[in-house]
């Protein structure tokens, strides 16, 4: 009991009816079926809901009897609970549901004992809309259907604005319209005179102490808090209150116009929307030493926090503007402590990194060599230190200069934000913030935490801020003293001894900067798309020139309006675009439709320079933090939009693959040292792995994912840095990744339905580029994996083969010969016997299938054996047999190959015989050619070869020579031509043309085969002591 009391506790039922709080109660959990513990339940919530309804406090229709006002409640909330199982159950008829006037009949009264007066109709008839438009759900939102952490929130903070937007509501309409036009008029005038009191009380702070620790020798070490007294303390809590209720009045009110023109005011006070023309150190030191700018910066973001609707499109560029030099002040990392033990963190991205550790670290070596220019190079990832301390020693507590550069070299501009270019880099604090939170965590004696988040509710936003700068004093060892004054007190640890360490610190407790993210979800769709829209137009004015403080061609001083942008920070907006758009996956084509496809588009897409016309290099697109983070980007929203949640949006966002490589994308990233293959490949393989959303697309998402399997397939073969033995590629090598992704592709059940025909010619593109990538890294058995690929594409014209038709035959060959095309290439170029063998048994065995008795013979069959088959094995036999005898070869290699290209040569053409003879002068064609390539083999100068070296023909240890391989292969070549002669005359087409006997028939076109072939066997040398024979077989 005590548990369920505690339970119903934690609820926040201020404002709400007995309608929504019954809904926010049980969306938190399962309801029993048991009738004893459902009537438990509903006591409880009735003992905490009567004493804070509406029905109690606003609309009085429960008594004021606590004891009858709990009773009435319960009873309402058992006929809701009725009701909606009544109206929304499907097992019960429609003539049976529970109509309106029988609930009013059955809640009206409840008896004296219960209430003192009837319930009016008006608000039982609201109780019965309300439940038939939209019924009580009581599951939760975990896998297994409990609740969770973040369903739990969004059931509290959803109910309390379905509750303020309601109590708004009955506010306006109860009051009367010149008390409202009154406060609006007060709110007019008094505005701009609370702001000065505001920046006054936070102007309280001592300056002149801090400006004494820094210049005057101070060590600069201790936070500014530790000399704040109890009036300045004071202060900065009203400034904070008084600041914080004026904008909520201005929002109450609806007044956004005074709202927007505070909240501007209030983030100029924070300091850190202006003054770029000093230096980033200036700019940290004046923040961490001023509690006006941080508490400034407090009031603006949980205004933005709850306020998001109304502050506007100026107000979110604020907003984000100061998040931005936040972290060039790396003040949001948390350390790694936090991001360890699991607090929402707004300086990590949700979804796992596309780059292993080690490529992160390897690019970001790079980035930092060549994305300043070549300025600053590197050390893993972060730019050298400066030797010796400077004034950042003395304000942050350590030699790390926030502006580091290397050999002392100047930056190009004052505010120095260029040389930011890692995004969530880690500052020497964040080690101390991680040792601290470790040690809190261990030690239960210490000072207790800050107030939990239930306590914080109850205080006001400054008085929390004060309670902070009290806390941090209090773990000061130097501010804490025994009753007696001699006792030895062990404090534990203290706070960090960094002013910058502290200040995060201090921020993380009284801002959730992640919320800006997570709270967006409740956002209006007009503020939503302000929420994106200002960080589209903050990455696009970044990536105009600037120039706040340098001199112009006129000698003069410029000051530019814009607001400059670290190279991290854009890389740090598009994180924040896409972060936000994953939050609101609900809104997510509204979101892609009208602000993130143009953007992506104008980012990414490729434009020719001016000068393409007169031979000028195209243009190029320089590669930034900010685009590796925006190509990064589109590849997360692909995935997620393959997973099928919404088949329509997922092929507008997978066919946006298509501008992330040529033609559509950056024809070159410069410098060429930098790249992002490694990001599109594991992209890539994500997309493919969602083989259940994939099944869903259509033939514009397919488009998408096809393209970029080509372009990674281009991208790949180079051997790993790791293993330098042959036939090894990096793990994460493009051409790998491109190959995982189209194998499960083509052999996924799931996706056998959803790849057309005409898409073929794009995958063997594809596999062919596989096959090369396999050539350049010397890993064989990349080429051999991609030939497997041709195998399974080929078995999937089965479908094609078994319709018949004379469209369908011209369509198969049309899929077919680009197969043998792309297995005919690595059999003749490729540098790799097992390559050039697997690809010449692949061609072999294609040609057999039953698929060739389906395409057109002339058309078909003829070209591929007279363009494809007798070329390429002539070809390769001639080679083979040309190989100079001083090059060391495995001869044992060479004869399998030369064994599997006369296969070729014979096998299909036995195979379609009966079919090519129907085309008499194609088969003329054919055969004469076969007949050349075996005069090759065969003649007078491959004897005298083989003859030349018939000594030694068998090694002692029965290892083959060249000798031997000169003989195997005339045998095996003249045993293959003699099977085809006897084929050919029991099908009438060969005769003894010196037979005079006048009985036998002979048509013109065996005449002409006969002479033909009798001649060329005459000519050659290894079977003419066979021709006499062979005549007589052939003509019995």
């Amino acid at each position: 009991k005590a548990l369920l009391e505690s339970f119903c506790s934690s609820f926040a039922f201020q404002n709400l009816t007995v309608l929504d709080g019954l809904r926010m109660f049980l969306a938190t959990f399962r309801l029993p079926g048991e009738a004893q513990m459902i009537d438990r339940i509903l006591q409880a919530f009735a003992e905490s809901i009567s004493r804070q309804c509406v029905e109690s406090t606003g609309l009085k229709v429960f008594s004021t009897d606590e004891k009858k006002a709990s009773d009435a409640a319960y009873l309402l909330s058992f006929s809701i609970i009725m009701l909606n199982t009544d109206l929304h159950n499907d097992n019960i008829r429609a003539d049976r549901k529970m109509k309106l006037k029988d609930f009013i009949r059955n809640n009206k009264n409840y008896g004296k004992e219960i209430s003192d007066e009837d319930f009016p109709v008006e608000y039982l008839e609201g109780i019965y809309r309300g439940i038939k438009e939209e019924q009580i759900r009581t599951l939760g939102e975990g896998a297994d259907g409990s609740m969770t952490g973040e369903r739990w929130k969004d059931v509290m903070r959803s109910e309390a604005s379905s509750s303020q937007s309601r109590s708004s509501e009955r506010r306006i309409i109860q009051s009367d319209g010149g008390a409202k036009d009154l406060k609006e008029l007060l709110l007019e005038s008094s505005w701009q005179p609370i702001l000065s009191a505001v920046s006054g009380l936070w102007g309280m702070v001592p300056w002149e102490v801090y400006q004494a620790d820094v210049g005057g020798g101070g060590s600069g070490a201790a936070a500014p808090v530790e000399h704040q007294n109890g009036t300045t303390l004071v202060g900065a809590r009203l400034g904070i209150d008084l600041a914080y209720e004026i904008l909520s009045g201005a929002s109450n009110l609806s007044r956004h116009d005074i709202l927007q023109d505070v909240f501007t005011n209030i983030c100029y006070m924070s300091g850190l929307v202006s003054e770029y023309n000093r230096s980033t150190e200036d700019r940290a030191h004046t923040f961490l030493s001023s509690i006006e700018h941080q508490s400034a910066l407090t009031v603006a973001v949980i205004i933005a926090e709850e306020n998001g609707d109304t502050i506007g499109l100026d107000g979110w560029k604020f907003v984000w503007r100061m998040i931005f030099e936040l972290r060039d002040f790396q003040l949001l990392s948390g350390g790694e402590g936090r991001r360890q033990h699991g607090h929402p963190n707004v300086m990590k991205e949700s979804d796992p990194d596309l780059l292993s550790p080690e490529a992160r670290d390897g690019f970001c070596q790079r980035m930092a060599q060549w994305g300043g220019d070549g300025y600053s190079e590197a050390e893993g990832g972060r730019p050298h230190k400066q030797q010796g301390m400077s004034l950042m020693s003395l304000v942050f507590g350590s030699s790390e200069s926030l502006d580091e550069r290397k050999n002392g070299a100047t930056p190009r501009s004052l505010h120095g934000k260029e040389e930011f270019l890692v995004w969530d880099d880690l500052a020497s604090s964040d080690d101390e913030e991680e040792d601290e939170h470790t040690a809190r965590l261990g030690n239960d004696t210490e000072y207790l935490p800050f107030p939990s988040e239930r306590y914080r509710r109850m205080l006001s936003i400054g008085a929390s801020f004060e309670n902070q700068l009290v806390y941090e004093r209090t773990l000061d060892p130097g501010e804490i003293g025994g009753v007696t004054g001699l006792e030895r007190i062990d404090v534990g640890h203290s706070t960090p001894n960094s002013s910058r360490a502290r200040v995060r610190q201090r921020l993380s407790q009284l801002v959730d900067f992640h919320a800006l993210i997570s709270e967006s979800r409740y956002l209006s769709e007009e503020g939503l798309s302000d929420t994106l829209n200002s960080l589209v137009e903050i990455i696009s004015d970044s990536s105009k020139k600037t120039n706040i403080s340098g001199a112009s061609e006129n000698g003069d001083k410029e000051a530019s309006v814009e607001l400059p942008l670290s190279p991290a920070s854009e890389a740090f907006a598009e994180i924040l675009l896409c972060e936000i758009a994953l939050k609101n996956r609900d809104r997510f084509a509204l979101i892609w439709n009208n602000i993130l496809r143009a953007h992506y588009n104008s980012r990414l897409t490729y434009r020719p320079s001016h000068g393409d016309k007169e031979g000028h290099q195209p243009e190029t697109i320089k590669l930034t933090p900010g685009i590796e983070k925006c190509v990064s980007g589109i590849l997360r929203l692909c995935i997620w939009a393959s997973n099928g949640r919404d088949t329509s949006i997922a092929n507008q966002v997978l066919s946006t693959l298509n501008i992330l490589h040529p033609p559509l994308g950056a024809l070159i990233w410069s410098p060429l040292e930098l790249n992002l293959d490694k990001h599109l490949a594991e992209g890539l393989w994500r997309i493919s792995r969602n083989v259940d959303g994939l099944s869903q697309i259509d033939a514009e998402g397919w488009g998408g994912i096809l393209g970029l399997v080509e372009w990674c397939a281009t991208r790949g073969g180079l051997r790993s840095k790791i293993d330098d033995q042959l036939g090894n590629l990096a793990e994460d090598d493009p051409s790998l990744q491109a190959f995982r992704s189209l194998h499960l592709i083509l052999h996924a059940v799931e996706l056998k339905d959803s790849l057309q025909a005409y898409r073929w010619p794009q995958i063997v593109r594809s596999v062919r580029s596989l096959v090369e990538a396999g050539e350049r890294g010397h890993c064989p058995k990349l080429s051999i994996a991609g030939l497997d690929l041709l195998h399974v594409l080929h078995t999937r014209m089965e479908t094609l083969a078994a319709k018949g038709d004379s469209a369908e035959s011209q369509h198969l060959l049309s899929c077919w010969v680009p197969i043998l095309e792309a297995i005919c290439e690595p059999a003749e170029k490729s540098r790799n016997g097992s390559v050039r063998q697997q690809a010449i048994s692949l061609l072999t065995d294609t040609l057999l299938d039953r698929h060739g008795s389906r395409i057109p013979v002339d058309r078909g069959l003829c070209e591929i054996m007279n363009n494809i088959c007798i070329p390429l094995a002539g070809e390769r036999i001639t080679d083979l047999l040309s190989i100079p005898y001083d090059v060391q070869n495995d001869l044992e290699e060479t004869l399998i190959e030369l064994e599997l290209c006369i296969s070729l040569l014979f096998k299909p053409f036995l195979h379609h015989l009966k079919a090519l003879i129907s085309v008499k002068q194609e088969f003329i064609g054919i055969w004469i050619s076969m007949l050349g390539v075996m005069t090759q083999l065969l003649g007078e100068e491959s004897l005298s070869q083989s003859n030349d070296h018939m000594n030694g023909a068998l090694r002692e240890d029965g290892a083959v020579t060249r000798a031997k391989l000169f003989q195997t292969t005339k045998e095996l070549g003249s045993e293959h031509l003699r099977n085809a002669i006897m084929v050919l005359a029991a099908m009438g087409m060969l005769v003894d043309n010196d037979n005079d006997d006048s009985t036998n028939i002979i048509s013109d076109g065996a005449q002409e085969i006969s002479s033909v072939t009798w001649a060329a066997i005459g000519s050659i040398g290894y079977c003419k002591p066979y021709l006499e024979e062979w005549k007589s077989s052939a003509c019995q």
